[in-house]
């Protein structure tokens, strides 16, 4: 039976092992979960579903941004094509199941939705969310504390 902090008990468990050991790859390892954590985080901040195909599609968006932050520049030749790889699928529904998560969560609750936002904003495009995402993941905007880490830290993360 799972508990209802399960996912807590699992992060202290994975923290507890990582910072008593001295390897570097230990420490990379747990930098890679702070930061698909964070991009969880920030994902279900928005109130996207996790049964949406978009939740999981912009979560690999943001993880891949903040490993090459040159891809923010180039979403349909070098971002979508990278995220359709990795799931075996078209470049267009990639960003067309994006686009309808983030439609979808703005269309039950847009003040959280603008809530995020330190501009005004209406109905946010992809590229505004994603690159927000990654900024405050990025430099430490978020509340909860992974702003900790630096910008070799952010680069290598996948390694």
């Amino acid at each position: 039976m799972l508990l209802p902090n399960a996912i807590v008990n699992r992060t202290d468990d994975i923290k507890a092992h990582h910072f008593t050991s001295t390897d570097q790859s230990a420490e990379r390892g747990l930098r890679k979960y702070d930061f698909e954590i964070a991009a969880i985080e920030f994902v279900q901040k928005m109130g996207i579903r996790p049964n949406l195909m978009g939740y999981s599609f912009l979560i690999k968006a943001i993880l891949l941004s903040l490993e090459s932050p040159h891809l923010l520049r180039s979403f349909s030749k070098g971002l979508y094509p990278k995220i359709a790889d990795h799931y075996g699928t078209d470049v267009r529904a990639i960003e067309r199941n994006i686009r309808m998560a983030i439609e979808s969560a703005y269309d039950y609750d847009p003040e959280r939705v603008q809530s995020l936002f330190y501009y005004k904003v209406n109905k946010p495009c992809v590229s505004e969310v994603i690159s927000l995402a990654v900024e405050s993941i990025r430099f430490g905007y978020r509340t909860s504390g992974f702003g900790e880490y630096g910008m070799a830290d952010i680069r290598n993360f996948t390694e």
